[in-house]
């Protein structure tokens, strides 16, 4: 019977994802249905992850930006969300399939981590699940759902600091493992979750270990253990350290404010009724500083706080320092002096470009407050406060509930046929045409990564927050094709094939009847509007 509240829990949370997710995913086409840009980088990077693990292929080798190596250095790994993709990808080999039962299943995760999170504090499974919808469902994960699957996938950080609070109070080897686990299974789900980990746990650790009588067992146990994790987590971030800090201008638009996490974002119930019954403008949904942190979830957090106070625990000490630590960094830079500014001049914290996203510990934080005080007032009148948090859950619910949706549903992408004959061809580099690298557009250039995973190929295109040295020289030159110099340095770099999207640049049809002129390109195949071009190797073209 003790199983019984969270088996009740979790399919409660399944039917909330169904619900809550509705305007961002198209149920029936989970196979061959994507957003662009971030999206399309995400369902490559994951599909890159299983496929590198399942050839034994060298995981930072990834197969874009050719020539460059260590492509995969030049976007983020995600490996600790790939793991996960993983069997559905094996399963499949359709990326965007498992791309998008990972999205799912994030939402429920959450909700059930951060829900055992706060029975650990409140004892009262009402509440904490109460801070299980805050968590998995606030204005946060609305706002980055569509396109940042990573910042979806933070499970492990409730559950990290469970398994602290844990190993703190019985060493064991099990507890030693938990801890690890979810650290590193978090840690190397991405570059901010890894920052967010660290944010949690070192108050964490400041505030569950003073006190308390450390034994050997701590030290034979969580010396060794913290090694593995440093060692492991160094390992995968050594390839990133060549990568430049971001501009400060942008970390500055990507900075929140205080005014980020109390007004009500456009396309939301109350974002609509705020423009037109008040003078606020609601904030754009697609920006970094759109936080709603939720009004009922305020004041929750705020009577959870008050109760709080009266009677502290080690725990929830933690997190709301760790919530508090969040919030001044989510602010961003200031004038050299703010707490971000002192924060990024610690290794590798400059390469932070979006300071807002660390908002994810507030709402943490906000959540346990908000179970704390609902876990008071069912103490109080435990029928009245049932019924009245049932409809304050709704409410709450509804005021991240996302309408009208710029961005509609997630469109139909299916991988032209023309790549599949790459794989009926000898293997060799491939370069597809147009290329948006000088485009405002860009990020189309991440449908040549989607399209790369049908014959895995390397390719000369790529897409990502950085790139290699020489890729802007080589595309200007490439784009001209098919020039003499293109030709010329394909063949040098030694790339094999060329695919010409007609369809999306009407003036490649000219480029592809003059392809058909030059005695090193031959014309492969034509789907549709796609043109596949084999290039000779410059030994190997006779003279003219």
């Amino acid at each position: 019977m003790t199983r019984l509240p969270w088996a009740l829990s979790a399919l409660a949370y399944l039917l909330v994802t169904r619900v809550m997710t509705s305007p961002l995913i198209d149920f029936v086409r989970l196979r061959n249905t994507s957003y662009e840009s971030d999206s399309r980088l995400l369902i490559w990077t994951l599909a890159w992850d299983s496929h590198a693990l399942l050839n034994g292929t060298a995981l930072f080798d990834a197969n874009m930006f050719y020539p460059a190596t260590g492509a995969l250095a030049w976007a983020e790994h995600h490996i600790g969300l790939g793991l996960f993709a993983l069997p559905v990808y094996a399963l499949t080999h359709n990326p965007v399939y498992a791309y998008w039962v990972v999205w799912l299943l994030a939402f429920p995760l959450n909700a059930l981590a951060m829900q055992a999170l706060a029975y650990r504090v409140t004892r009262d499974h009402v509440a904490s699940f109460g801070a299980g919808l805050i968590y998995a469902f606030c204005f946060f994960r609305m706002h980055h759902a569509h396109a940042h699957v990573q910042m979806l996938w933070t499970w492990a950080l409730p559950l990290a600091l469970l398994a602290l609070d844990r190993w703190v109070t019985r060493p064991t080897i099990a507890a030693t493992a938990a801890v690890t686990g979810f650290v590193l299974l978090q840690t190397l789900s991405g570059w901010y979750l890894a920052v967010m980990t660290a944010l949690l746990l070192v108050p964490g650790a400041l505030f569950l270990l003073p006190g308390r009588r450390l034994t050997w067992r701590h030290v034979a146990t969580g010396g060794p253990a913290l090694l593995l994790a440093v060692g492991i987590v160094a390992w995968f971030a050594a390839p990133y350290t060549r990568l430049p800090g971001n501009a400060a201008a942008e970390v500055s638009g990507n900075s929140a404010d205080l005014a980020s996490y109390l007004v009500p974002p456009e396309n939301t119930w109350l974002g609509d009724w705020t423009r037109v019954h008040t003078s606020f403008t609601p904030r754009w949904i697609w920006g970094e500083q759109t936080l709603y942190a939720g009004g009922i979830t305020l004041v929750l957090g705020l009577a959870g706080l008050l109760v709080w106070l009266r009677r502290t625990d080690r725990v929830t000490a933690a997190v709301l320092a760790s919530g508090v630590i969040a919030l001044a960094l989510s602010l961003g830079p200031g004038a050299g002096h703010s707490p971000f500014d002192l924060f990024s001049s610690l290794p590798a914290m400059d390469l932070l470009r979006a300071p807002a996203r660390l908002a994810l510990l507030v709402m943490l934080a906000l959540a346990l407050l908000a179970a704390i005080g609902a876990a008071r007032l069912r103490a109080w009148a435990p029928r009245t406060a049932t019924v009245a948090l049932a409809v304050l859950a709704l409410a709450g619910l509804a005021e991240s509930f996302v309408t009208n949706f710029p961005g509609g549903k997630p469109p139909v992408m299916k991988i032209p046929e023309i790549y599949l004959e790459l794989n009926r061809l000898p293997p060799g580099p491939v370069l597809s045409l147009p290329t948006y690298r000088f485009a405002l557009d860009n990020f189309h250039e991440a449908d040549y990564l989607l399209f790369s995973t049908a014959h895995w190929n390397p390719i000369v295109n790529g897409f990502g927050r950085h790139e290699p040295p020489g890729h802007m020289e080589r595309m200007a030159v490439l784009s001209t094709f098919p020039s003499s110099a293109a030709v010329s340095l394909l063949q040098r770099i030694g790339v094999r094939y060329v695919v010409l999207h007609t369809g999306r640049a009407t003036e490649l049809r000219e480029a592809a009847k003059r392809a058909g002129e030059h005695p090193a390109l031959k014309e492969t195949a034509r789907i549709g509007e796609d043109v596949l071009i084999s290039v000779t190797p410059a030994a190997s073209v006779p003279p003219s």
